[in-house]
This record gives C-alpha cells, structure tokens and sequence, in this order.
C-alpha cells in the first residue's frame, strides 16, 4: 500500500461514495492510500488551529501508511498535536487510537448531535512512536 497526496478530487469522490463521508472544513490535507491500482483507504486532516489537526481515517491502512501518515502530518505539515474524536458507539476507533498511540483525553457534550458525545483521543508529536528520532 502506498500513500498518495494531491488527488483531492479522487479521493473526494471516493469518501462520498463508498463511505457517505465528506469533507465540510478547509484547510484540510487528504491523503489516499492505494493498493494495486485502487483507493482503498483515506486520512483526512483538518486543522483545528495553527498546532492542532483532526485526523479521520476510512478504509483499509497498513502499518506502513499510517507510519507515514503520521510522518506528513508532523513533518510536512508541522503539526504539534493530532486529534481522533468518535461518538462512543464506533468501537473500531475506540480500539484502533489506543494502538495507533493515542491517548484517551475525555469527551466532547453533543459533538455529534443532542445527546451524541465524542470520545477524544490525542497525541502530541513527543509521543508519537512512529516518528524516527535521531540524537
């Protein structure tokens, strides 16, 4: 699987049409991820502020892509810190933030609706494993 950027439109169309989802906040990076030809996967990062992006995940990821996910977003990018939020039902992200070295921080009234809490998870670029340190 390799990670790709600059095929917004692409991977646009991909979200809506496979998973419903669309992306309503500038700025935000897409990454695809692609296997054998084939979108199978997006990270979407949008910027909350200067310091802090919202990363969203859908589709398929291997340890590869998300290791350079993580590298484009605090290299490139120059984030300090990456959030995941998840309405408390998506056990899928209740278990995968924990793995990819997110924290659990608390969770967010009506996120997602009346009644509709999210879950928050975080990392900083300190604790993120993913990242080669030299020196």
């Amino acid at each position: 699987m390799n990670l790709v950027s600059g095929h917004d439109t692409e991977i646009r169309k991909w979200l809506a049409e496979v998973h419903g989802a669309y992306v309503h906040q500038e700025p935000s990076v897409l990454l695809g991820i692609v296997d054998n030809g084939y979108l199978v996967g997006a990270f979407i990062i949008t910027w909350r502020t200067d310091t802090t992006a919202e990363l969203g995940v859908y589709g398929t990821v291997s340890p590869d892509t998300v290791k350079n996910m993580f590298r484009f977003v605090f290299g490139q990018c120059r984030i300090h810190r990456l959030e995941v939020r998840t309405p408390k039902k998506n056990k899928t992200v209740r278990k995968a933030a924990p793995k990819f070295g997110f924290q659990f921080e608390g969770s967010a009234r009506d996120y997602y609706g009346p009644g509709v809490n999210a879950l928050v998870f975080a990392m900083t670029i300190q604790q993120c494993r993913w990242l080669e340190r030299h020196g």
